[in-house]
């Protein structure tokens, strides 16, 4: 032992060359994989190869394709750079949750945070990238929001995540000239319903209503909501004005033949009705400046017409954007 390290053992202190940071690192849950400057796979940890569930060979087949690219996803994008050997060393190095890959089927959710590796001289020579499985914490997130943004009575969505779907699809709508349909629900004389009979009665109604408007819109991109309390909406993309006016003739008819009684509802003699109110926009120019409030106020104003008429009935309009 020299004299350096004599005097450090003497201190107590451990002399770094006597560190095996091979093993720590192969002991740590953090995932490692450095990515030379010419996309060869230099190292990968054993918690790397744990969480793609891909041997060291194997993974480096697997790098170009290891990241989840969604429509839009600037992490994403530098990151498939990197793991890829198309990055130089001065892009912007990333760090986000991701999706990726993996050779267990599934996606899995992982925080991944880029460094780039330089040498003595200060010259760069690899990327390497740390993940950390995130698949709890994403899940809590996703059971979380789930909460926020879901009626507790009916299971339906709540308003402000019909109005999220709704900013969303219209931006879709302006940008690809594309058609959208929105029908407004609002049952009539509920607020009678609900004073005549107990709670139950009335949840009851709110509940076999809702469970008739979800079995209607059944594609994967329509929107069923809760949006008030006898009131809910359907949001349906890429919908013609034919395909709107079929369904909210549906559900006009279906609601009424759920035979659910409303003794002062004399519109439907006896039984729940509903005053359907629905709007299809047909965005003619891209880029319009119209918000998605022109369809929702147009659709409102539907409603509002169907029950001054009394109720039990169906209104729609067809709006021309651009």
């Amino acid at each position: 032992m020299d004299s350096t390290k004599e005097a450090e053992s003497g201190t107590g202190l451990l002399h770094p060359s006597a560190i095996d940071f091979e093993t720590l690192v192969n002991l740590s849950s953090e995932a490692i994989a450095v990515i030379a400057l010419d996309g060869t796979l230099a190292f990968v940890s054993p918690a790397a190869e744990r969480l793609f569930g891909w041997s060291k060979e194997k993974l480096a087949g697997q790098l170009s394709d290891l990241v989840y690219l969604s429509a839009s996803d600037p992490d994403g994008e530098l990151m498939h750079r990197i793991l890829s050997g198309g990055a130089t060393p001065d892009i912007p190095l990333p760090h986000a949750d991701l999706q990726f890959r993996s050779a267990y089927g599934p996606m899995i959710w992982a925080e991944a945070k880029a460094h780039l590796l330089v040498d003595a001289t200060s010259t760069p020579y690899a990327f390497a990238v740390y993940f950390q499985n995130i698949a709890k914490r994403k899940d809590l997130e996703n059971r979380l929001e789930a909460a926020t943004q879901t009626d507790a009575l009916t299971g339906l969505f709540n308003r402000g995540a019909f109005e999220d779907s709704l900013r969303r699809e219209w931006a879709i709508a302006v940008r690809e000239k594309t058609h959208t349909g929105l029908i407004k629900v609002s049952l009539d004389k509920f607020e009678a319903l609900a004073e005549r009979y107990e709670p139950g009665i009335a949840e009851e109604c709110l509940t076999k209503v809702a469970q008739t408007l979800k079995e209607t819109a059944r594609r994967p991109a329509d929107v069923v909501a809760r949006t008030g309390t006898s009131e809910f909406s359907l949001l349906l993309p890429r919908t013609h004005e034919m395909g709107v006016e079929t369904i909210s003739a549906y559900i006009h008819v279906a609601i009424r033949d759920l035979a659910l009684p409303n003794p002062d509802n004399k519109a439907g003699s006896g039984v729940e009705t509903a005053s359907v109110g629905a709007a299809c926009a047909i965005v003619e120019k891209a880029g319009v400046s119209e918000s998605f409030e022109t369809i929702l106020a147009a659709a409102e104003n539907c409603v509002f017409q169907a029950r001054q008429e009394g109720g039990n009935r169906v209104k729609t309009v067809t709006k021309h954007i651009g």
